[in-house]
């Protein structure tokens, strides 16, 4: 019976995991493609100033999900919602475009509304991952062709250790999840603990948990030095950064425990570690 209760506690990290993994073969599947096709997001790759605008534009969506949250709660869904739509246009026109160039924004087009008719009408954990693991992809693979390596190592670093504060300082971070949760917003991978769970019921995100939740940036952030280090080193660089990332993750969930806690830490320290092994030796 104890041995019945030890596994069902490991399903749900372990399809978390399943997910995150997801994420970065989609990224890396579809990076050298968007690279052919010259979807990288700045002109130059080098810029410190890319990173410098990545980060505003993260702390300007955080400060106006917060703000409005705080006078007009039932507003935020709406807006993050537009904002979903939008990126979901430029992710999915990428992907198709290489199935019919002619025809990608209308194909984008029609699968955006389709996503953004389900997330109103029926946000289940099950719709919000699906569409969040491709878009993670996407956007992962989108900021991996576009920035150096020297860039991608200081972004992760600087977003750990923002992560890192606004959970345990601020706690600004964790105010926000708690928004994101209690509205079914799609900025945040969810896998139940429970058979009967739905997200679109009420549900805790704090103190005991009825799932395990990793917001997209979790997969997002890591998932670019992942999808570079597959371009630089290929499989190999691919799986040993993954799997530093992973290690990060086991480190993270065993904490989860205890409340609260930042991923980027432990997800972005494990693949650093892990690329700077395959890189340098």
């Amino acid at each position: 019976m104890k041995r019945y209760q030890n596994m069902k506690k490991i399903v749900a990290p372990l399809g978390m995991a399943l997910l995150f993994i997801a994420t970065q073969l989609i990224a890396v599947f579809v990076a050298p493609p968007f690279k052919e096709a010259g979807f990288e997001t700045f002109e130059n790759p080098d810029d410190p100033l890319n990173i410098i605008y990545i980060f505003f534009v993260i702390l300007a969506f955080t400060a106006v999900i917060l703000l409005i949250a705080r006078y007009r709660k039932d507003a935020v869904k709406y807006l993050i919602l537009l904002l979903f739509f939008i990126s979901a246009l430029s992710i999915f026109d990428a992907f198709f475009y290489f199935l019919n160039s002619s025809f990608s924004s209308i194909l984008a087009l029609a699968v955006a509304l389709g996503m953004l008719v389900l997330l109103i009408k029926h946000p289940e954990w099950y719709v919000v991952d699906f569409f969040g693991v491709f878009l993670a992809g996407g956007i992962a693979a989108l900021f991996a062709i576009s920035l150096s390596i020297e860039l991608i190592v200081i972004f992760l670093v600087a977003l750990a250790v923002y992560d890192a504060l606004s959970v345990y300082k601020t706690k600004h971070m964790v105010t926000l999840a708690e928004t994101l949760t209690s509205s079914n917003l799609p900025l945040l991978l969810v896998v139940p603990k429970k058979a009967s769970f739905s997200y679109k019921k009420p549900h805790s995100f704090g103190g005991e948990r009825d799932a395990v939740y990793m917001g997209l940036g979790d997969l997002i952030i890591p998932g670019i030095l992942i999808t570079f280090a597959y371009l630089e080193k290929g499989l190999p660089g691919f799986g040993v950064t993954l799997l530093g990332a992973l290690v990060g993750y086991v480190i993270l969930m065993l904490l989860v425990a205890r409340g609260p806690q930042p991923g980027l830490p432990y997800l972005n320290g494990g693949a650093i570690i892990a690329y700077a092994l395959v890189h340098f030796l």
